[in-house]
């Protein structure tokens, strides 16, 4: 027969008390909100997090590219189709490094994790996988060249001349970000603190 034991959440079976624990949990579980509000990350943190992101993934795109050309450059329908792969290759190491990889790790990539700094929306809404990419990859590596300066200069003009205290670069206000100094918060702590509630 099995009771209930009403004073610590306990179940009773032959005599047996039984207390769940924190794997017998079904459902979901949902990830804590991280500090929106919290302190803005310094522009050099974020600018040597940058450069090793940029250092890990330009290396790898320079030799898949080179590949990629020599291939194509020897001709024949083999060497195509492997040029092919080799970019696709490229395409398939930029989603995971600057997409996937801040979705997972909460708006980190590598050199930001390195750093201690974290993307977090501005509008408290969770950050689709799809704004970390265009953020990383497509603003600040692909057109990063001409997107980052104009973004850098329209910071400049918002901390110096407008006098913001969390003044913000340009394609972080356009996509609903920004970049705060990263706060451990240990996820199974928090659940227990909800659970015993």
């Amino acid at each position: 027969m099995v009771k209930k034991i009403k004073k610590n959440r306990s179940y009773s079976y032959n005599d047996r008390n039984i207390k769940p624990t924190l794997s017998d949990i079904s459902g979901p579980i949902e990830e804590p909100l991280l500090d929106v509000n919290g302190e803005t990350a310094s522009i050099v943190k974020r600018f040597f997090a940058y450069l090793i992101d940029l250092a890990i993934y330009l290396p790898i795109a320079f030799v898949f590219q080179y590949m990629t050309a020599t291939l194509r450059a020897q001709g024949g329908a083999e060497n195509e189709r492997n040029a092919l792969y080799m970019t696709i290759s490229i395409v398939i190491f930029a989603v995971l490094l600057y997409g996937y990889l801040p979705h997972k790790w909460q708006g980190q990539t590598i050199g930001k994790k390195l750093f201690k700094v974290r993307i977090v929306p501005t509008d408290n809404k969770k950050i689709e996988f799809s704004r970390y990419l265009i953020r990383e990859f497509l603003i600040k590596v692909t057109i990063g060249w001409a997107a980052v300066p104009v973004s850098a200069l329209f910071w400049l003009y918002e901390t110096y001349i407008l006098k913001r205290k969390d003044s913000i670069m340009l394609y972080d206000r356009l996509l609903n970000m920004r970049v705060v100094a990263a706060t451990e918060q240990a996820k199974v702590e928090k659940i227990k603190e909800d659970k015993e509630k």
